[in-house]
This record gives C-alpha cells, structure tokens and sequence, in this order.
C-alpha cells in the first residue's frame, strides 16, 4: 500500500454523511497528500461538496488530491479504500417504509432496520451494493470497503457472500450516541467515555463502561442516576436496563426495531422524519453558501437544531460522537498507530462466542498498521445473545431473499420478523409494499 492512500467515496452527495467526513480531512494532518475521488449520479450535489472539499483542503499545510466523477467504475481503478453511503430518495422511502406497515396494523417503530419496513429497504440497497462490491472485486480487489449505509449488516453481509470483494467493515457512530447522551447525564463527554458495547448492528449491549481516563467503572454511577429521579431518556432502553441489568446503545429508535414490545415504551408516531426533511433542507442551503464561498466556513447554523444529525456545527469544530469512523483507521493504518475504536462491523470469527462465526457482528477493534481487528467479547449474556441470534436469522434470509426473485422467499422473510403477528397482515404489506416500490422493486413483482 502507497505511504499516502487513495481513497474513493461514494454517495459523496450526501448531505448527513460527506460534511463530517470531508472535515475530518483538517483532523488527521497526517493524511496529507493523500488522493480522494468523490463519486455521487447527482451532479449538484456532487460539485457542492467537491467545493466544499476544496474551501477545506485550502486550509491544510499539504492539501489533498481531490476529484469528482458520475462514474464509480472510472474512479476504483488504484483505490486502497472505498468509502460507500448511498440510499435511494432517502426520505420518501423511509416515510412509505414507516407509514404503508402501521397503516396496515403492523406496530413498528422506525421501519428503517427492521420489521416490514427494514424489509423494503433492505430490498432496495442490498443488490445495488453488491453491484458495487463487484465493481471493486474487479477494478480494486485489494482495497477495503468501508460500509456507512443502511441497513448496514444485511448490506455488508450480503457483499461478502455475493460479491468475491475483499475486506469489508462497516461503520456506525451508534455506541457513541450511546456515550453521548448517557454521560450527558453524568456530567461527562462522549470523549470521556470507554465503553465495550457488543452485538449486531444497532442492537448492541453495553457490557462495560468505563472513565477513559482513570478506568473508573460508570455502571454504578449510571444506575443510581437513573434511580434517583425519572430521566427522560429512552424509556425502552430504560426498562430493558432494569430487566436484564445491562444498557442498549443506539438508542429506543433503534434497538426498538427488533422487538414486538417496543411500540408500548416508543409509541408509533415515527422518526420524526418532517423534521429530518427540514434539516436536511436547512443543510444544503447552509453548505451551498460555504462551498460557494458567500459565507465563511464556522458557519454555525447548519441543520434543524435539536438531535439531528444534519447539524454537524461548526465545521472547524473538534471531533465528535457525529464523526464517521472511516479516518481514525485509515490513519491509524497508514501513520503505524493503535487506535482502539468503540464500534466496528466484522465478520465474527469467534470474536463474540455465542453468536454465529460467519456472520457480521460489532463490537470493539483495534486499528494499526497491520489492519483491523475485532476484539474478544467473551460470551454475551444469555438471552441477549438470543435477541442477536434472532435478527442474525431474520439478516441471513433478508440477504437471500434481497438476492433472488423469489416473492414467495420475501413472505417468509417477512413471517420471520418478530414485529409480525398475522399472516394476512404480512401478506397485505407485502402486496402494498412492492407496489408502492415498483420504481425500485420491479423485480420482485
């Protein structure tokens, strides 16, 4: 591998994921010099943030090399790292994925991951990803894919299993979301936090959580904070805490969309998803101005305000639990450093031990100049591994059933999924949902 990496990025449109991970170029000066090729099919949205690259690349001792292309296959050729965050008319599909189920009787929380709604998604993303996890098979078969879209365990496993690529990681801020927000109530800093978080994909359980400092245990500040008053902070997460003693990351929304319960403790209202489009709205129009250069680049007012993940802040802020995880292993790798990371998606292979070696799950790594490495888990407790063991089976049929043309193969996905109650309902959502997705889904019909 080159002593300066080439990187490629595509979906480099988009406007929750490209800022923070174009920002992180002025965090690891170390990289400089180094190539990254932006790919995006949207070509507005392309040039804002090959511009908005270039304001910050403008601030670095050693620039990068930058570019921008429509065509993925003339940008993988020599790419030691691919970087992927696509999805398709993200909110529109997100809104029939929730909406078309809970109209139908279906009590899903989110429809994003899980339930009939993860369904669509899934069926939508995993084949337009393995076609692009065969493109890198062809022209870069030695570079990493770093997988940042969702649903990102069904999407990676399916593109080791379909696609020949090679090394694939998928990458999730969830566990510091997790850290976030329960050492907000601790008085401490995400930064502040270790945690060993461990499971699959956004239905992961903290097993231990520590100062980072000091490596003071936190559980037992943590429970008696939650004891001594009523905190307003994912019910769900709450109870499931006080049942089996050990905390969720991620956060209701998401561990929610793997349990039938969760509607009681996270009602059915959705993902707030008016108010993502207006941020996502908000954002563009904010990072138009910077990239243009009509506003300077500390420009605060990025987003819709409260939790969003549009609203990056300051682009010349420090690094956050809103980071993509992509730059801290690149740079570890290529500077010789080791860098523990709280969360990565890898093939098991023992590291978690009562959960399946072939499959993808997350849990901490470490990063150096060899690679990347899950580390030990040990077992997860017993009826929290069931919990994982159940959605890896509900992922491996997904994936199959993403794969093939089999309708019928769908329904018994679907049948699997633990939100789903009744057949006649599950066969009605089916029918609605591939018709409501013909545009992306034709070939199921």
């Amino acid at each position: 591998m080159r002593s300066k990496p080439v990187l490629v990025v595509i979906g480099a449109g988009s406007i929750t994921f490209t800022p923070k991970l174009l920002r992180d170029m002025l965090h690891h000066p170390a990289l400089g010099g180094a190539e990254m090729r932006l790919v995006d099919i949207e070509h507005e949205s392309l040039e804002t943030m090959r511009r908005l690259a270039g304001r910050l690349n403008d601030r670095l001792d050693e620039p990068w090399r930058i570019s921008a292309t429509i065509d993925r296959r003339e940008a993988l050729p020599g790419a030691d790292y691919i970087i992927i965050s696509v999805d398709s008319a993200r909110v529109d599909t997100w809104r029939r994925d929730f909406e078309l189920p809970v109209s139908l009787g279906v009590r899903q929380v989110t429809g994003e991951l899980g339930g009939p709604g993860g369904l669509f998604h899934s069926l939508r993303q995993i084949p337009l990803h393995v076609e692009m996890a065969r493109d890198c098979r062809e022209l870069c078969p030695s570079a990493v894919v770093m997988v940042e879209s969702n649903p990102l365990n069904r999407i990676c496993l399916a593109m080791r299993r379909y696609s020949g690529c090679g090394e694939v990681l998928g990458l999730c801020h969830g566990v510091e979301i997790a850290q976030h927000h329960l050492g907000r109530l601790l008085g401490l800093s995400c930064e502040d936090i270790e945690t060993t978080a461990v499971g699959v994909n956004h239905f992961t359980w903290i097993l231990d959580m520590r100062r980072a400092d000091t490596g003071e245990d936190l559980y037992g500040a943590l429970t008696s904070k939650l004891k001594e008053s009523r905190i307003d902070l994912w019910p769900l997460s709450q109870k499931l805490f006080e049942i089996y003693g050990v905390f969720p990351s991620c956060g209701d929304e998401h561990i929610g969309e793997y349990l039938p319960f969760a509607w009681e403790f996270c009602g059915l209202e959705g993902p707030g998803l008016d108010q993502r489009a207006s941020g996502v709205e908000q954002a563009w129009k904010a990072y138009r101005e910077i990239a243009e250069g009509r506003v300077p680049l500390d420009q605060s007012s990025i987003g819709g305000g409260g939790f969003c993940e549009e609203q990056v802040g300051f682009l010349l802020a420090g690094r956050s639990w809103v980071d993509t995880l992509a730059f801290p292993i690149i740079n570890a790798v290529h500077t010789h450093q080791l860098k523990r990371m709280p969360a990565v998606n890898m093939l098991n292979n023992g590291a978690v031990a009562n959960l399946p070696a072939d499959v993808f799950v997350e849990g901490p790594a470490v990063a150096d100049a060899s690679g990347v490495r899950l580390l030990s888990a040990g077992d997860l407790p017993g009826p929290l591994a069931a919990f994982c063991r159940r959605d890896i089976e509900v992922c491996e049929m997904t994936v199959e059933a993403a794969m093939s043309s089999d309708r019928n193969l769908i329904l018994q996905t679907m049948l699997l999924d633990p939100v789903i109650d009744s057949v006649a309902t599950a066969e009605k959502v089916l029918d609605a949902g591939l018709k409501a997705n013909e545009e992306f889904l034709s070939r199921y019909l």
